[in-house]
């Protein structure tokens, strides 16, 4: 069973979502239960032996602060709600595994009931914690910890910890003192990268038709928080006039507010663009792209990295420092090109689409940068379960 609360944007569930692809492949006749709050969570379809149960969806509306998302309820309401649907899940389902993504206590603390319930077990499923490369700043983190008893739950809770990242970027245990707290339960993955297929940059180029030498393909993940991006790219497009130097296509993402997108639409009235809602098949866009522009969420990063795609990232500016932190590092290996939310105006990023365009300095290779994160993590957690042996699905 894994958990992800899905609070924002797509990142939790996806990466629950490939680790339990890999683990059913890895081990078959297993069954992996999703537990997700976004309401889109069967947007990355579905294989023999994984399902979803769809809790209440909120949204994170400032640091450590949520609401409902759709019902007219309290946020304590939710809280019951939610916890109450993941306590008699997890007790039906009976896992052998509980894997939680990001949040150790769950929003709210709504996971431990669930997590002493387990303890309680004669047979306990083995629990781990899995932490993508960067949370927020380091003193933040520590301290948010301290407060809310965070080191002390998986300490009391959690078997081993899983970090979706590198060390040769980011020391995730070291930053955020999980190397002295719990030595011995840390294991870093790598990068927790899709495996799916996708078309070649020339079969996906033809089909959408391109006609000009340049693609740029502009993509705001789940489009959550995605419309100041897309609003200042408009204003830059805007400034090429009735000639820009490329074909440009926009991706708003399934989670953008559907006023927003509506603005956007309005906005992008007259200017030589392709705007979309969103589409089912990113990597293919992405792929067939000479320049991605995108934010520094986890997963938009692990796509253009799994690529080799030159991007410019255009990093959100908060509520934490996680995505302006992705960005300075990746981009310091020369990964990705980067402007800062300080510096961003639509002449400086109309500026730079142009020179990026024309360089071919970037992205580097990179050996330290392990991408098979969602193997690895399958791997680890199968050998937690030694040899187990599961119900049939039959």
């Amino acid at each position: 069973m894994a958990y992800s609360h899905d609070g924002f944007g797509l990142g939790h569930l996806r990466r629950n979502t490939n680790i339990a692809a890999r683990f059913v492949r890895q081990r078959p006749g297993s069954n992996v239960l999703l537990l997700v709050g976004c309401s889109v969570g069967s947007f990355f379809g579905s294989q023999a032996g994984v399902d979803f149960i769809k809790v209440p969806s909120i949204v994170k509306v400032a640091a450590e602060d949520w609401h409902p998302l759709n019902l007219r309820i309290s946020p304590e309401k939710m809280k019951g709600l939610r916890a109450s649907m993941i306590q008699k899940a997890a007790e039906v389902f009976r896992p052998d595994l509980f894997l939680v993504d990001h949040v150790p206590t769950g929003v709210w603390a709504e996971l431990l009931p669930t997590l002493q319930m387990f303890r309680e077990r004669e047979d306990p499923p083995r629990t781990v914690l899995g932490l993508r490369d960067i949370v927020n700043a380091p003193d933040t983190v520590r301290e948010l910890w301290r407060r809310e008893n965070i080191y002390r739950a998986i300490r009391n809770h959690y078997d081993e910890v899983l970090i979706y990242g590198c060390p040769s970027v980011f020391d995730t245990a070291s930053q955020y003192g999980l190397d002295v707290e719990f030595p011995g339960k840390i294991t870093y993955c790598g990068y927790i990268c899709s495996d799916e297929p996708h078309k070649t940059r020339k079969q996906m180029r033809e089909e959408l038709e391109i006609r000009k030498d340049k693609l740029v393909v502009v993509t705001a993940g789940g489009g959550r928080d995605g419309y100041p991006m897309l609003q200042v790219c408009l204003d830059a497009l805007q400034l090429f006039g009735q000639d820009p130097p490329c074909e440009v296509i926009l991706i708003a993402g399934p989670l953008m507010d559907p006023e927003q997108k509506a603005r956007l639409q309005i906005q992008a009235e007259g200017l030589k663009v392709r705007m979309l809602s969103h589409v089912f098949d990113n990597l293919n866009y992405m792929n067939a792209a000479d320049l991605v522009i995108t934010m520094a969420g986890y997963n938009s990063l692990c796509e253009v990295l799994r690529l080799r795609k030159k991007s410019l990232v255009l990093p959100r500016a908060g509520p934490s420092a996680e995505q302006i932190m992705r960005a300075k590092y990746f981009a310091e290996r020369g990964l990705i090109d980067m402007i800062h939310p300080q510096d961003l105006s639509p002449k400086l990023l109309a500026k730079r689409v142009m020179a990026a365009l024309e360089r071919d300095d970037y992205p580097v290779d990179d050996e330290a940068i392990q991408l098979d994160g969602a193997a690895r993590a399958a791997v680890h957690l199968s050998e937690l379960l030694g040899q187990r042996v599961y119900e049939s699905a039959a």
